[in-house]
């Protein structure tokens, strides 16, 4: 038996990376032979898997085959994944509203950005009649596709494993704030910078750290983001950290104050998950996906009143019994999904679950 994974570039270091790469370990110990097929040859670790790429693919295949397209948007060139015989599964990690790219890129990016949108959902809508099976890795993911009649839908969660500190203690050595995510619009970088403004008045050593990589396309989102450090006077407190590994990222998050998201549109958003792994406590956005995944664990605020937010961290930071508290909270959540029980899950759904 052969599972077959379909998507664009099969990354280490990125939400649907990991989340493919723990699907084809739950799948080799179910005892189906592990495929990639992708558009951008592999890069990373080895892996128990073939690799192909989509446009010279010629692996025999069957009726008995499971071809699973992880989906975050048009681009990936799905003809191949619709023709092959096999179930059909989509995985849906979210897609991008353009809105976000209005005023924040070049009016030719945010052209472009909208046609994207658009195809991608007739994709989606051509996909609902192609697929037997739609997984979904968060509640809000599913509600986004809800309006189309996917048949059987899941809601999933990110297939990953997560480390965890086991420390309740904050024995961060500095006030640092850290973020990790792609330099793109709808992280709004931009709004974690002036947080920052606000925090270095009262703790001049700290540093926020934005661990992440440029986008090509958003040159300039990432231009804007220099300019926003000008404008705050914070060249050489904040600090665009780029290329780092999932090693080195972990290293930066358990080095730091506290993790603070700003961003408006996550489809899941496992560096929160990394976060809570490593003892920091977490305040985010209550946007997107963020609260389903942090499960009332963390903090969550619902306005950016920056005053009011540097207020409210600190109360959480600075009094033991409750800063203790919210590493415990977030280390219970971690657990949960450390323990979903993910073999169990998917062997009764292609069981009984996909007709």
């Amino acid at each position: 038996m052969n599972v077959f994974q379909h998507l664009d570039e099969l990354k280490d270091s990125d939400g649907v990376g990991n989340d493919a790469i723990g699907l084809s370990e739950i799948f080799i110990s179910l005892g189906y032979k592990s495929h990639f097929i992708t558009r951008l040859e592999r890069k990373g670790k080895p892996l128990q898997s073939e690799f192909h790429l989509v446009n010279s693919f010629q692996y025999p295949t069957s009726q008995e085959d499971i071809h699973i397209l992880h989906y975050g948007g048009a681009g990936y060139p799905y003809q191949l994944f619709q023709n092959l015989p096999g179930r059909k599964i989509l995985r849906f990690h979210n897609i991008t509203p353009a809105s976000f790219y209005r005023d924040t890129t070049t009016p030719d990016i945010f052209s472009a950005m909208e046609k994207f949108e658009s195809l991608s959902y007739l994709e989606i809508a051509s996909l609902s009649i192609i697929c037997d099976s739609i997984w979904c890795d968060s509640e809000f993911n599913f509600q986004t596709i809800s309006g189309y009649q996917f048949k059987n839908p899941y809601v999933i969660p990110i297939c990953k494993s997560y480390d965890l500190k086991h420390e309740t203690e904050w024995k961060s050595r500095n006030h640092s704030l850290v973020f990790v995510g792609r330099y793109s619009p709808q992280k709004k970088w931009e709004d974690l910078i002036e947080l920052f403004s606000y925090w270095i008045e009262e703790f001049p050593n700290a540093n926020c750290l934005c661990v992440g990589s440029v986008i090509g396309a958003f040159d300039g989102y990432f231009d804007k983001l220099t300019e926003t450090v000008r404008k705050f006077e914070l060249e050489g407190k904040v600090k665009f950290l780029t290329g780092k590994t999932d090693s080195e990222v972990i290293s930066i998050l358990r080095e730091s104050g506290a993790f603070v998201s700003m961003s408006e549109h996550e489809g899941f958003c496992l560096p929160i998950l990394e976060a809570f792994g490593s003892g920091i406590p977490v305040f985010a956005f209550a946007k997107g996906a963020i609260p389903g995944t942090m499960k009332g664990a963390g903090v969550l605020f619902d306005a950016k009143n920056f005053p009011k937010i540097v207020k409210q961290m600190k109360e959480n930071l600075f009094d033991r019994e409750k800063r203790t508290s919210l590493i415990s909270h977030q280390y219970e959540v971690l657990e949960t999904y450390n323990q979903f029980p993910f073999r169990e899950v998917i062997t009764e759904i292609l069981n009984t679950g996909i007709q």
